[in-house]
């Protein structure tokens, strides 16, 4: 239960981020998408599961050049679709599901652990 409450408050502070970015975008037509400091049980793309993730705290970028984003719930799922790509990402307790984005539009960016070397 808290994990999802966790999961709803990273995507709301997402979207924030994105929309103001939208708001200073240049001229190429949108901005990405970041997804800060994520827990994650499983990440799909396309229907295919990511694996062999060394952390389970990642920064996600989608390169999809958002102009629009819409964030809706249904039930233990947030999902977030972005405009004009037709990207969908899916959050829920069993982990985050993006659908309309190549994997190469998927970066993904490990967190550092200060107390590991």
């Amino acid at each position: 239960m808290k994990l999802t409450s966790i999961c709803k408050i990273i995507m709301i502070a997402a979207i924030i981020a994105v929309l103001l970015a939208v708001a200073g975008c240049g001229s190429y037509g949108g901005a990405d998408v970041y997804l800060e400091n994520i827990s994650i049980g499983t990440i799909t793309v396309e229907g295919k599961p990511v694996t062999g993730l060394p952390t389970q705290k990642v920064n996600i970028v989608l390169k999809t050049g958002a102009n629009k984003v819409s964030v809706s719930q249904s039930g233990s799922k947030t999902i977030i679709k972005l405009q004009p790509s037709c990207a969908v990402i899916t959050s829920s307790p069993d982990g985050l599901s993006f659908t309309g984005v190549a994997a190469d539009q998927v970066e993904i960016k490990w967190t550092t652990d200060n107390t590991t070397k």
